[in-house]
This record gives C-alpha cells, sequence and structure tokens, in this order.
C-alpha cells in the first residue's frame, strides 16, 4: 500500500467492501456458493431484484473476475453464472457474517426487511453452526 496524501491507497477493507456492500451483493454470491444458476434461478431466489439490478451485480462481478458466465448454444441460447475460485475464497467471509447475525440476531429489534431471509439458508447455517460445535 502506498500512501498518498495521508491516505492508504488500495486499502484492503475498502476492496473487499466493493463485493460484499450493497443490497443484493451477498445474496448473489451465496446464490452461486453450491452450483452454477441461470439468470431467471438467481431471480427467484433474490425476491424483490430487478432485472436490471440482477444485470448489473453479475456485470460486476463478472468483470471483477468473481463469477464466470458461461454461454451455451441451442434455442434460446443458455448461460450460467458460476463462482470462480477467487469468488469461492468470499464464502468464507459470507459464512462467518451469517454465523454472526445468526448469533445475534436475538438480541436487535428488527426491521421487516430483516425478515426476508429464506428459511433454507437460516436451516442450513444453523446445521453448518451445530456440526462445528
Amino acid at each position: 500500500m502506498e500512501m498518498e496524501a495521508g491516505l492508504y491507497t488500495g486499502c484492503p477493507i475498502q476492496f473487499t467492501l466493493q463485493f460484499l456492500s450493497g443490497r443484493w451483493r451477498i445474496g448473489v454470491l451465496w446464490n452461486l456458493r453450491n452450483c452454477a444458476r441461470r439468470f431467471s434461478e438467481l431471480k427467484v431466489l433474490l425476491p424483490g431484484i430487478s432485472d436490471k439490478a440482477l444485470a448489473e451485480e453479475l456485470g460486476f462481478f463478472a468483470g471483477k473476475g468473481i463469477i464466470t458466465k458461461s454461454s451455451f448454444p441451442g434455442f434460446p441460447p443458455r448461460t450460467e453464472y458460476i463462482l470462480s475460485d477467487t469468488g469461492k475464497t468470499l464464502l468464507p467471509v459470507i459464512e462467518r457474517i451469517l454465523a454472526w447475525g445468526y448469533e445475534n440476531l436475538q438480541n436487535e429489534k428488527m426491521h421487516t426487511d430483516m425478515l426476508k431471509t429464506p428459511l433454507a439458508v437460516i436451516e442450513e447455517l444453523a446445521t453448518t453452526l451445530n456440526d462445528r460445535h
């Protein structure tokens, strides 16, 4: 890292946050953790996301090398998205964020937007945490 006007350039925290901040980014990455998915599958798994927002997030991640976009010929043509090896290295960070949220959620008065986590994600996280302890 270099110093410029009293600031670090190339701050690792800011660099990492670009992949995790925002309304949809963690959700997109989380839903690609186990398998390749098509645009329409991701749309179903992320209730409330617009086509435009999903396309922007996928384009961002593909441009940064976090996901790989593969197109297959046919009628209609098929496009799938999958985490790259670099993208997979973000999963432990996301898992820890989810675990922290799960462990501390009951201590916080919840806003209705916090109630939108699919039950399957919570059940999977609870199983993972129980297996570790």
